[in-house]
């Protein structure tokens, strides 16, 4: 993601944000994730955007699949996997 990209608001679908406390997911390593983590060709199916991060301390992989607009990247879905 360029500079321009990295700046732009992050917002989270409701979906995810039920699913949150189910899935133990953190949004703080969601938006690191969105900030940093590299896009997943296999899982990206236009307009969808899938990217994934290792956070190596905790040995977890987080997926999250997002929208991007002209103003703001949403957040559809998340999850993690144990190890890369």
């Amino acid at each position: 993601m360029s500079s321009a990209e990295k700046r732009k608001h992050i917002t989270f679908n409701p979906h995810l944000l039920d699913k949150e406390s189910k899935r133990t997911l953190l949004l703080e390593k969601i938006e690191e994730t969105v900030k940093t983590g590299k896009q997943d060709k296999k899982e990206s199916q236009f307009p969808k955007i899938c990217l994934k991060r290792f956070f190596g301390k905790e040995n977890l992989t987080y997926y999250v699949i997002i929208k991007e607009d002209k103003d703001f990247i949403e957040v559809i879905t998340a999850w993690k996997k144990k190890g890369r």
